[in-house]
């Protein structure tokens, strides 16, 4: 079974093609081979935290609602899982292979659910603040197609969702020009070697937290060892691909906008666990660079057609 994952300008094309499939002929025999090979169980197509965003946040509810439904349609209402599951597992292996400890055991697509809320948070992990009744999971588990239009659809708190997400974002952005201000000058080496030591700092009581689950004990950053830090800020896939994007995306004179924060959490999350990533021209050159494909076997194009020649071989 392949994983691929559109940006959401794709899914807009097929939503078109579904729409209007006699003026979109060529697209929408792609919506048709796409349709057949998930279900014949051959291909998923799951959505990102960055596409729920961009689709619920559109105003015209029936143009929404056309989206969702092709959306929740070819991707069965599966997400890719939100930031914190995956630093979790990845933190939690790369440790385990410095010390020679076995790994986690996990389903093979454990960065997958079917729960969709979970593309930003996780449903059992209470610090992150998402509850959801047992009695709710399971209905959402029963029929994730069905609740993830739904959810779409509405307009219940849909504003408020919207603009608590957008100011996040704002602040983000303003963390991020500060930093580009302070480091003006300085090599992509240097840059590379100042955003690994802040993303550790950040991360060091996960870090700290996860050790200490696997009978692994620091008192701090410093007993973890400049080794096993280089280690976590190289191997933990989140980490990495975020680093290499921020870099490049820093290193540009323009101004950053909230779609390219959105954009880089979606590479985040699926460029080490796809096989297809369909995006626009930006962020598929910055990841080349970066090497990011060879590094976790990514095809990365900015061509949706390539779906159907990847689903012939």
């Amino acid at each position: 079974m392949k994983i691929d994952y559109l940006d959401q300008n794709k899914w807009i094309d097929l939503a078109r093609a579904a729409k209007s499939p006699d003026q979109e002929r060529d697209l929408h025999a792609l919506l048709v081979s796409l349709c057949r090979d998930v279900e014949q169980g051959r291909l998923l197509l799951p959505l990102s935290s960055t596409t729920i965003y961009e689709t619920h946040k559109i105003n015209n509810p029936e143009r929404r609602r056309h989206l969702a439904s092709v959306q929740a349609a070819l991707s069965g209402g599966v997400v890719f899982r939100g930031r914190n599951r995956r630093l979790d597992a990845e933190i939690s292996d790369v440790l385990a292979d410095a010390y020679g400890l076995p790994r986690e055991d996990r389903a093979p697509m454990w960065f997958l659910s079917n729960i969709f809320p979970e593309a930003f948070a996780e449903s059992d992990n209470p610090s992150t603040g998402l509850k959801i009744s047992a009695r709710l999971l399971k209905m959402m588990q029963s029929d994730p197609t069905a609740f993830l239009v739904d959810f779409l659809s509405s307009e219940i708190n849909r504003a408020a969702a919207v603009a608590k997400l957008s100011a996040g974002s704002k602040r983000l952005l303003e963390r991020i020009e500060a930093r580009r201000t302070a480091q003006i000058g300085e090599t992509l080496a240097m840059r590379r070697r100042i955003y690994a030591a802040t993303l550790l700092i950040e991360e060091i009581d996960r870090v700290l937290s996860i050790a200490a689950r696997m009978g692994l004990k620091f008192a701090n950053a410093a007993e973890l060892g400049s080794t096993n830090a280089r280690r976590i800020a190289r191997d933990v896939a989140t980490l990495d691909v975020e680093r290499e994007l921020a870099l490049r995306i820093e290193g540009q004179s323009r101004s950053l906008e909230e779609n390219d924060l959105r954009d880089m959490q979606a590479f985040c999350a699926v460029v080490p666990y796809a096989d297809i990533v369909v995006a626009e021209n930006q962020f598929v050159s910055l990841a080349v660079q970066a090497k990011l494909p060879s590094k976790y076997k990514t095809t990365l194009t900015t061509n949706i057609f390539d779906l159907k020649s990847a689903a012939a071989d």
